[in-house]
């Protein structure tokens, strides 16, 4: 039986206590969180200890491993102690909030030979993998990413999302996602062209965040692509648009499917890596039914039970390297250019 603690138990720490939940090989030991409330309420849905001090709890429960759900400009701390205890991390993302801070903890980390996770839960999903091989023979020129919300128009998140010192905003809250899978599938960005405009809420003290953006991006391997963002839309979408030459891939991620498209000849040679019906025009498709939290959390946990840490979908070092892309975007839609 894993013993399982977490620090910071506030919204994000929830889908991946039910998962927990759903092991019979994890006990959920000790809660750690500032916020009572919080604390009353994870305590009473998933029991464990409680706590206030993380070092206190680490030292008492000794817990096999740790999940990190603090907001990002609170991780270095806990993530050092746990290296220094051995405990192995699953931290969301992203890795910090600030790039130097980060490069000096991953530094730190190294050193002490720490075992993290960071939790880029589209690394894991098993529609992305489908993907990897459906495209294994293409060759991928262009792409487009999508991310939309109206986070700006219900004003419903924490005070805190809307001060870009704090939270990063769009780009570093949730656009972190895309751009690290996007760095997943083709590698490096190299220069990044952008453009950022409040159409809604002029920016003031406590209302720090840009409301619609765009990044063109040039990769590595001479790939281009765009991420579009906005937090004053009218709906959660998220989806990826990847242009090959033999066929056109859709990955709706917000609706957790991947569409390919493309003559018969293109797409008989992969169709049966599909098991579901084709699409109305013959396309192939592909549903995701597995837990969407899932794929992650049980990789790291075998990775815990096993000990082999080869197969670590994203270290601290590569959740390092989609801050400093995601920070770089930022840079590029407030100065137009950045170069990385």
């Amino acid at each position: 039986m894993l013993k399982t603690a977490f620090i910071g138990v506030g919204g994000i720490s929830g889908v991946h206590l039910n998962h927990l939940k759903t092991r019979k090989d994890v006990k959920i030991a000790a809660l750690c969180d500032m916020n009572e409330q919080n604390l009353d309420k994870r305590q009473k849905e998933f029991g464990g200890e409680r706590y206030t001090d993380f070092r206190l709890m680490l030292d008492e429960v000794k817990p096999d491993a740790v999940w990190l759900c603090t907001p990002p400009l609170v991780r270095g701390g806990p993530l050092i102690e746990c290296a220094r205890r051995r405990i192995p991390v699953f931290c969301e993302k992203p890795v910090e909030r600030d790039v130097v801070r980060a490069r000096k903890i991953a530094s730190t980390l190294a050193r002490l030979k720490a075992r993290v996770q960071i939790g880029y839960v589209f690394r894991t999903q098993a529609m992305v993998q489908l993907f990897k091989k459906a495209s294994a023979d293409d060759k991928i020129h262009v792409l487009q990413s999508f991310y939309g919300c109206g986070v700006s128009l219900n004003m419903a998140l924490p005070a805190w999302f809307y001060e870009k010192e704090k939270s990063g905003g769009a780009l570093v809250d949730q656009a972190t996602h895309n751009l690290d899978l996007l760095r997943y599938l083709f590698g490096e960005v190299r220069e990044i062209l952008g453009a950022a405009e409040n159409p809604v809420h002029k920016k003031k003290k406590g209302y720090t965040v840009d409301e619609a953006l765009s990044m063109t991006l040039r990769f590595e391997d001479g790939a281009v692509g765009s991420h579009l963002h906005t937090w004053v839309g009218d709906a959660w979408r998220n989806e990826i648009m990847l242009s090959g030459e033999k066929r056109l891939y859709r990955l709706l991620l917000g609706k957790r499917r991947l569409v390919v498209e493309g003559p018969d000849a293109a797409l008989k040679p992969i169709k049966k890596m599909f098991r579901g019906p084709r699409g109305p025009n013959g396309e192939l498709v592909f549903e995701d039914k597995g837990n969407f939290y899932g794929y992650e959390n049980d990789i790291f946990l075998d990775q815990v039970k096993s000990g082999k840490w080869g197969e670590n979908p994203s270290d601290y070092a590569d959740g390092l390297k989609s801050l400093e892309l995601t920070v770089a975007c930022d840079k590029a839609v407030t100065k137009g250019r950045a170069v990385l």
